[in-house]
């Protein structure tokens, strides 16, 4: 088992997922790629769905592909919670520690991370549907 299946079985653990992967793994800086293309001539090209990284947070795809088959770490949230992560709040009241993977009743949302009680925002800002101070 390579580094990248190394730290996808990690991340299923962590998640209870069963996600495999249609393709290549690629562990790169301490950020997992799936690739399902031919392989590029050029060096230092990188073409590949970045999803998780090896402190086992997951990036917004990465939920996605783990989150329809998760169940340990995560979080199921309302609709109005879930529009206001999407807005950029944090969101507070909840248990625990970690990278988590956030859930309405029928859809992923994406990562969170809990600290101290809240999930963090941790969403690019071209990913929030706010762009207060812009």
């Amino acid at each position: 088992m390579d580094e990248g299946e190394e730290l996808l079985a990690r991340l299923n653990g962590r998640y209870g997922s069963s996600y495999t992967v249609d393709g290549r793994l690629m562990l790169k800086k301490d950020k997992l790629f799936v690739y399902s293309g031919p392989e590029s001539k050029l060096r230092g090209v990188w073409n590949g769905l970045h999803i998780g990284c090896v402190d086992l947070s997951l990036t917004i795809e990465g939920a996605q592909k783990l989150g329809t088959t998760a169940s340990k770490n995560t979080v199921t949230v309302t609709t109005n919670q879930a529009r206001a992560y999407y807005d950029g709040e944090d969101l507070k009241g909840f248990p625990g520690e970690g990278p988590v993977i956030l859930k309405t009743k029928d859809r992923v949302i994406g990562p969170g991370l809990i600290v101290d009680g809240a999930i963090r925002n941790s969403l690019p800002q071209s990913r929030k549907t706010s762009r207060r101070g812009l």
